[in-house]
């Protein structure tokens, strides 16, 4: 019977040890800016032919803000990619898609932004955004983020979709 005991005690502490082993790495790691994987990242899907769907899925580690920052930097570089020097927000919303741990306030909150999009040549319309100067804005608040990225990073592919979804 202690054998047994033992035994069970020592199960118990391995995968507690095990938990812990594997949790510590993940604990305070926020998302950063690349597309979608499991951790978040970004997407985007063409609707029209200047109007597009982009989004950005935070962690419980990445803030509102910096998802919406992040969700703004896609839009500025999906423009300029797309031979465009500005876009207007048609559309934008923020929901908060945090689990029960979150919501009872024992984990930070999870973010998930999504805009629609139309690309312009030019600044013909007044809420008209240039996306050279968000993209240089936002380097400069996540410089060690963004700063090496610029325009070139990320560029679409040949076979990268932009359909609907």
């Amino acid at each position: 019977m202690q054998n047994r005991k033992n035994a069970g005690g020592m199960l118990t502490r391995f995968v507690r040890a095990g938990l812990v082993a594997v949790l510590i790495p993940l604990a305070g790691c926020a998302t950063t800016y690349h597309p979608e994987n499991s951790t978040g990242g970004y997407t985007n899907s063409r609707l029209a032919d200047t109007t597009y769907r982009v989004r950005f899925k935070g962690n419980n580690y990445t803030s509102r803000d910096k998802v919406e920052q992040f969700l703004l930097y896609r839009c500025a570089q999906l423009t300029t990619q797309l031979g465009y020097d500005h876009f207007v927000l048609v559309a934008e919303d923020t929901l908060d898609i945090s689990d029960l741990f979150a919501q009872a306030g024992l984990f930070p909150h999870n973010y998930y932004a999504t805009a629609h999009i139309r690309v312009l040549a030019s600044a013909d319309h007044a809420a008209a955004y240039n996306a050279k100067e968000v993209m240089r804005r936002i380097e400069a608040q996540y410089p060690n983020e963004l700063s090496s990225l610029g325009s070139s990073e990320y560029q679409l592919l040949p076979d990268q979709k932009l359909g609907v979804l």
